[in-house]
């Protein structure tokens, strides 16, 4: 049987495809390789995406639409403190006077915050050396400290006759009774108190004065570092990070 060049090219080709598709297997889709690399690179993005959620704020940070003011303040350890009696801040001399002047660190007990307005905050005081980016806030322990420090002048006053200082308006005294009060209850220490001695009968047992009891308090010192870090220090001209 003869066949021309081109009919013997022609029928070789297709043979050899029909060869070769019948001879080599299809790729595997899902093969081994493919599938430990697909379930890897998802691993991988859920790892990458885990880790950049970690760097933002939670969720409920948010508060009526800006960060809560709260996410600027560090955690603050815990210590275990033992209440006692100290003679200094009995003292109404120099000694005692300085140590009550020196519990607030920094200068009217304020901090200073940068762009305020991205945090739930109402107007602070505007610090005049910015363009209005950064303010200066308060913290309440720093108020209640100075208010107890007007009861003393008061106190100290009517015990050896040296006038108070002059702690603002009439009434700023009855303010200053509510806001220790309001700060006592807000923070509620409830730990458990015994007596200085117990005798048999109830009503000769001696007084519950809490000396010597061990309570769980805000570590002072990382309250304190905290505050000189971004307040200005007192008789300092260090210059304060703001939060």
């Amino acid at each position: 049987m003869s066949t021309t060049k081109q009919d013997y090219s022609r029928l070789g080709n297709e043979d050899l495809e029909e060869e070769i598709g019948h001879s080599i297997p299809r790729r595997n889709r899902f093969s081994p390789l493919r599938v430990f690399l697909c379930v890897g690179g998802v691993l991988l993005l859920i790892l990458v995406s885990t880790s950049a959620l970690a760097f933002l704020p939670p969720r409920k940070a948010l508060r009526n639409g800006r960060w809560d003011p709260q996410i600027l303040i560090p955690s603050i350890p815990s210590s275990t403190i033992a209440f006692h009696m100290s003679d200094k801040w009995v003292r109404y001399d120099d000694e005692g006077n300085e140590a009550w002047d020196h519990l607030i660190p920094v200068k009217f007990g304020l901090v200073a915050v940068e762009e305020p307005s991205h945090y739930d905050l109402q107007t602070g005081h505007i610090d005049p050396a910015t363009d209005g980016s950064e303010a200066w806030f308060g913290l309440s322990v720093f108020h209640q400290l100075h208010c107890l420090r007007a009861l003393r002048d008061l106190v100290r006053e009517q015990k050896i006759g040296v006038p108070s200082r002059h702690w603002g308006g009439p009434d700023h005294l009855e303010h200053c009774l509510n806001m220790i009060r309001q700060g006592i209850m807000c923070s509620a220490d409830t730990t458990l108190e015994w007596p200085l001695y117990v005798k048999e009968g109830f009503g000769s047992d001696g007084p519950i004065t809490g000396e010597g009891i061990t309570h769980e308090c805000k570590n002072w010192d990382s309250v304190v570092n905290f505050a000189v870090t971004n307040g200005e220090p007192l008789n300092s001209t260090v210059k304060r990070i703001p939060l």
